[in-house]
């Protein structure tokens, strides 16, 4: 079998663009061409992958979960060819490195790293996905990490904030007057990025039975749970904070009114003298966020 054609660069260039910024309109400023340029580029692009990678909503886009993973890969690979092209021509970049939990990237962060991009145009930002052991000051300047309920804080952190979880559905056809009780949830299939204990915690929570007689259906990986769910396969117990844009848009509906407390994520820095200023500047915007959010 002959070997696919790659995408276009010009393709993930626009497509990379109008992800960081949720915007046709905006990328195509961006990168001076016409917002019907940068739509053609992200259609042949997804013909490639043969995925949907943009919703198209009313005067806005979403990115979908292959779309979300796709950016997050494509906005560090850019980042290391402007890295490279900045060494060739011996200058000298303010750059911060960050190695962030991965639903945090995909979900929160991401999606509003196009502000901190206009706030600080002279600062730039190395992202790495992982949910591994990094040094600090060596391996990055940044750790961003999840602490689940009930374990030990991260010595030397600050919490950013709490994530709780909130049984959720596709809005499909649903009834939100018979979604009020906890109850309702029991109707469908459990969805899980986890071994289940997320589930158990929020049924006992409930003071609720039924856990171990329902139906489930478990993935690797949030983002995935998420596009699950959304296609009507059945409820997750989605975290608030990452679930946002679907609640408000309706494209999500909440399934009773119990929520159930899932763990805090926490800023650790190094202590390098050299970043102090990035990691300052880094800091008191991601405040300004979570402030704002």
């Amino acid at each position: 079998m002959p070997a696919r054609r790659p995408p276009s660069l010009l393709a993930l260039r626009a497509f990379e663009a109008a992800a960081r910024r949720l915007s046709f309109t905006a990328a195509a400023h961006e990168l001076n061409v016409s917002q019907a340029a940068i739509s053609r580029h992200v259609r042949s692009l997804e013909g490639d992958v043969g995925r949907e990678l943009f919703r198209r909503l009313h005067r806005r886009v979403e990115l979908t979960a292959a779309g979300q993973r796709l950016a997050s890969e494509l906005s560090v690979a850019f980042l290391q060819i402007h890295r490279a092209v900045e060494a060739a021509r011996g200058i000298s970049v303010r750059r911060l490195k960050l190695t962030v939990e991965p639903a945090f990237a995909s979900r929160w962060l991401v999606p509003r790293l196009g502000r901190f991009a206009a706030a600080h145009p002279q600062l730039e930002l190395e992202l790495e996905t992982s949910d591994e052991v990094r040094v600090l000051g060596r391996d990055a300047d940044i750790a961003i990490r999840y602490v689940a309920a009930g374990s030990r804080r991260k010595r030397g952190g600050r919490r950013l904030f709490s994530i709780d979880g909130v049984p959720v559905i596709s809005a499909d056809g649903s009834r939100p007057t018979q979604l009020r009780g906890d109850s309702a949830v029991l109707g469908h299939r459990l969805l899980h990025d986890d071994d289940g204990r997320a589930w158990r915690s929020w049924f006992a929570a409930a003071q609720l039975a039924g856990f171990d007689g329902a139906r489930h259906q478990y993935f690797s990986d949030y983002s995935l749970a998420i596009a699950a769910a959304l296609q009507g396969q059945g409820a997750l117990l989605g975290a608030a904070a990452f679930i946002q844009p679907e609640l408000r848009g309706g494209r999500l509906i909440q399934l009773g009114r119990t929520r159930v407390s899932f763990g805090s994520y926490w800023l650790l820095e190094s202590r390098e003298r050299s970043t102090a200023a990035l990691r300052a500047a880094f800091s008191r915007w991601i405040d300004a966020e979570i402030t704002n959010s």
